[in-house]
C-alpha cells in the first residue's frame, strides 16, 4: 500500500509539472517586455471598410487603414501567443483575428485578407537583406479567395515568375531588372489568364512584396509594397 501511495504521488506530481509546463508554454499575450520587432500592417480585404490594428489588446494602428493600404514599419513589443486583431475603424468589431509569434529584432507584414467567414489574419517574415547589385527583389504573396487555389504569376510575355504559389503561401525572394512589371495571374498550369495588371516600376536596391488578393472574379487585384 505504501509503494501504491508513493506511485501515486510521483504521478500527480508528474502531471502537476507537465500541466504547468503547458499552462506557461500556451500563454496568452506572452510579451518580451525587453524586445521589439517591426511590423508592417496591411489592409488586403477587398470588401472591407477602414480599419484599426490591435497587438495584445494595445492600438498599433488607430484608424484609417483602408484597402490597399500598408503602414511603414512600427515597433512592436516582441512575444508569443500575441492576439493580433483588425477592427472596423470607431469599433469594438473584430474584422478577424489570430494569436502570432514575434521574435525580438526581426521583420514581419501582417496582412488582413478574405471577407466574411474568410477573413484571416496572414503574418510574414521579412528579408531586408539587400539586393543583388543593380537588382530590385521581389517575393509574391497569394492572398485571393477569388483566384483558384495555386497560381502562376507571369510576366506578360509568358515567362514564369512564380509557379504553383498556394494560397496564404508565400514565395521565395526574386531578383527582378528594375523598371515597369506586367504581370498575369493563372490557375497554376492553365492558359486563360484571371487579368493583367501594371504594377508601379521596380527600384534598385529596393525589396518588394507583390500579393494577390480578390473576394470575386471582378475584383482580384495585384498590389505592392516596398519594403525598405
Amino acid at each position: 500500500m505504501k509503494r501504491t501511495s508513493i506511485l501515486k504521488s510521483v504521478f500527480t506530481g508528474a502531471s502537476i509539472l507537465l500541466f504547468s509546463v503547458l499552462i506557461s508554454s500556451c500563454k496568452k499575450d506572452d510579451i518580451d517586455e525587453s524586445g521589439s520587432a517591426n511590423l508592417t500592417v496591411v489592409n488586403a480585404a477587398t470588401g472591407s471598410s477602414a480599419q484599426s490594428f490591435y497587438l495584445a489588446g494595445k492600438p498599433v494602428v488607430s484608424g484609417g487603414l483602408n484597402f490597399g493600404d500598408a503602414t511603414s514599419y512600427i515597433a512592436t513589443n516582441s512575444g508569443n501567443n500575441l492576439q493580433a486583431e483588425f477592427r472596423n475603424e470607431g469599433t469594438e468589431t473584430a474584422y478577424a483575428s489570430d494569436d502570432i509569434d514575434l521574435t525580438k529584432g526581426r521583420n514581419y507584414t501582417i496582412f488582413l485578407a478574405g471577407e466574411g467567414q474568410s477573413a484571416r489574419v496572414r503574418l510574414y517574415e521579412d528579408d531586408l537583406t539587400a539586393p543583388a547589385s543593380g537588382q530590385a527583389k521581389v517575393r509574391f504573396i497569394h492572398l485571393s479567395d477569388a483566384a483558384p487555389s495555386n497560381v502562376d504569376i507571369r510576366r506578360a510575355s509568358g515567362e514564369n515568375l512564380v509557379a504553383n504559389l498556394e494560397r496564404n503561401a508565400t514565395s521565395n525572394y526574386v531578383s527582378l531588372a528594375p523598371g515597369l512589371l506586367s504581370l498575369q495571374v493563372y490557375g497554376a498550369g492553365q492558359t486563360t489568364s484571371l487579368g493583367n495588371f501594371d504594377l508601379s516600376a521596380f527600384e534598385a536596391g529596393k525589396i518588394y512584396t507583390v500579393y494577390v488578393t480578390g473576394s470575386n472574379a471582378n475584383n482580384i487585384s495585384v498590389k505592392q509594397i516596398t519594403q525598405n
